[in-house]
């Protein structure tokens, strides 16, 4: 670990601590899960890069209010990522370079 990253850690609590919402925990999770699922299923790095940045374009036009957000119809297009098993993903665990 970087000797600098205590430092930022403690920086980053100090000024944006605060709980997240159960939603807002599930969509970071779903979002892990997508870029799991692309990296051992060969998508390409625009195609996940945009689908990420859609999705958080689409929350930041609500002050990042997630909540806020999928009542105006928005449906994040990560959903449900998270919830893909081990048999969803590639067969490759070959470490990346």
């Amino acid at each position: 670990m970087s000797s600098k990253a205590p430092k930022w850690a403690e920086h980053l609590r100090k000024h944006f601590s605060g709980p997240m919402t159960k939603d807002e925990v599930q969509f970071l999770r779903d979002i892990r899960g997508f870029i799991e699922f692309a990296i051992r299923n060969g998508l390409s790095f625009p195609m996940v890069v945009s689908a990420i940045d859609h999705d958080l374009n689409e929350i930041m036009r609500e002050g990042f209010d997630l909540k806020q957000a999928k009542a105006r119809g928005f449906l994040p297009k990560v959903t449900g990522a998270s919830k893909l098993s081990e048999e969803d993903f590639g067969e490759s665990d070959e470490p990346l370079k």
